[in-house]
């Protein structure tokens, strides 16, 4: 099988390169603005380099992996939100049904407003900020295009290794190397998710030849960014990741106090029970950093 991952230097993208790699499957990586070795540069805004590439590939699948993803930012600008997260996805699928080759879009569970979470695949998505409604628009664009055929998996709170070094585990570090206090929201609730179970998880179900809906996800989720925290610090401390005699920590307080412009969907927890039922697999735990320096 053939796998083209647009966003391979990313941190879902990446650990997706390396899974469908060490499956022996032919896999090819792309990146925008982060140069990495191994990697072909695209942007999807150039829909004349896009088509060139999949002539090139010849894929049977192509992941889409990349987009903009900083929810403030996306508040402030809400045309390249939805140009980059849904019409160029959207331009992309239409390419890939032209071409015959199957298409996968991750979206995140930010689709929903946060009300009553854990949610499952087959509730109403209900977006409440721009980042998550340009993610709900490609969602049901990409599947209206390919007759329902798309693969959709939705990820929640993504931690893991990547070149770029920006999710919450090096935020946490960072902070904890620097003996800072980190402001954490005390209301926000989800689930911490390796991107490897999520790699793992999303080549099985293109081996699989599945469509629709996936929530691919940690098992805790009702976690909160507190508790994630101490088992990061916990963690760092125990592995030596952290300088000794420091006394770092964090302050829980209110989403509403951190006065961010992109509202928060507080509880945005998946529930993980098709996937398990699908392809079993015991998701790596957000204390487990074995590996990290």
């Amino acid at each position: 099988m053939r796998v083209l991952v647009i966003g391979g230097s990313g941190l879902v993208g990446s650990h997706l390169v390396a899974e469908a790699a060490a499956r022996g499957l032919t896999v090819t990586g792309t990146y925008r603005k982060f140069p990495t070795p191994g990697l072909v540069p695209l942007d999807l805004a150039d829909a004349a380099a896009a088509r060139q590439l999949l002539r090139e590939v010849q894929p049977d699948w192509v992941v889409h992996a990349a987009g903009w993803t900083w929810v403030d930012g996306c508040e402030g600008d809400p045309a390249r939100a939805e140009r980059e997260n849904c019409e160029q996805p959207v331009q992309l699928a239409q390419l890939c049904q032209e071409l015959g080759c199957r298409f996968a879009y991750v979206s995140t569970t930010y689709v929903f407003d946060g009300q009553s979470g854990p949610y499952g695949e087959t509730d109403q998505p209900n977006p409440i900020n721009v980042y998550a409604r340009s993610k709900w628009h490609a969602e049901q664009q990409i599947q209206s295009v390919l007759g329902g055929r798309a693969l959709l998996p939705r990820v929640i709170c993504v931690w893991g290794r990547e070149a770029q070094g920006k999710n919450f585990v090096y935020q946490t570090l960072k902070s904890l190397r620097e003996g800072r206090i980190l402001r954490l929201p005390s209301d926000q609730i989800g689930n911490p998710t390796w991107a490897g179970d999520i790699a793992a998880w999303l080549v099985g179900l293109m081996e699989l030849g599945e469509s629709g809906v996936w929530n691919l996800a940690g098992d805790r989720e009702n976690g909160t960014r507190v508790e994630w925290f101490c088992a990061i610090r916990d963690a760092a401390r125990r592995l030596g990741l952290v300088p000794p005699g420091t006394e770092p920590g964090y302050q829980a307080v209110p989403t509403s106090e951190l006065k961010q412009p992109a509202l928060r969907p507080l509880h945005c927890g998946a529930r993980i029970q098709r996937i398990q039922e699908r392809l079993p697999r015991t998701p790596r735990s957000p204390a487990d950093l074995t590996g990290w320096s």
